[in-house]
């Protein structure tokens, strides 16, 4: 929605998305029901191989994921905020996206939380995956990384502060000059 997008955009999103080179396309299927989740699902997997699933950790949701999971089907559940949720995804989610952003703005320790559902699927013997989302900082991502958390989904300005350390950019400048100074004939070609 807020790139302006609608569900009758997908097929193009993700002709976009695997010409771009991704191994993964994410489509969140909808619905109040399991029937109506399923249905959507399965027209999504006609995009092609490279589509995993997303469901809300509601309990249609659960529900329609956990068919997906029987069929070795790759899927997400989205929208974690409480660990216990954790669990219910260890049941067969390939993936859990908790939204550390949104879980701070609640007044919650997000950290915590997600490092809690990180505990969680690993006490359970689960291959489940935290995918984690609504990421601010990558002071944020380092700490979860800490924890064992290799999944990360970023807005590219936070995906961009990777590459503002005020040092690196210094020793970058600092390298340029030395070349500027000691640089007596150009390299060929």
């Amino acid at each position: 929605r807020r790139a302006s997008q609608s569900v009758t955009d997908i097929a193009d999103i993700y002709r976009w998305a695997t010409a771009a080179g991704a191994g993964e396309v994410f489509f969140q299927s909808w619905g109040t029901d399991v029937d109506s989740l399923v249905g959507r699902a399965e027209r999504l997997l006609d995009l092609g191989s490279k589509v995993i699933l997303k469901f809300v950790a509601n309990q249609a949701g659960a529900s329609a994921c956990r068919v997906f999971a029987a069929r070795g089907q790759q899927t997400l559940l989205t929208a974690i905020y409480d660990p216990g949720q954790a669990m219910i995804a260890a049941a067969g989610a390939t993936y859990i996206a908790p939204y550390l952003g949104r879980l701070n703005d609640a007044g919650r320790d997000g950290i915590a939380e997600v490092v809690t559902m990180q505990q969680v699927l690993t006490a359970t013997g689960s291959a489940t995956k935290v995918l984690l989302a609504s990421i601010r900082s990558v002071s944020d991502m380092v700490t979860l990384a800490q924890h064992g958390i290799d999944c990360f989904t970023m807005a590219p300005a936070v995906a961009h502060d990777f590459f503002t350390d005020p040092t690196t950019a210094a020793a970058a400048d600092t390298f340029e000059e030395a070349v500027r100074q000691t640089a007596r004939e150009v390299l060929p070609g």
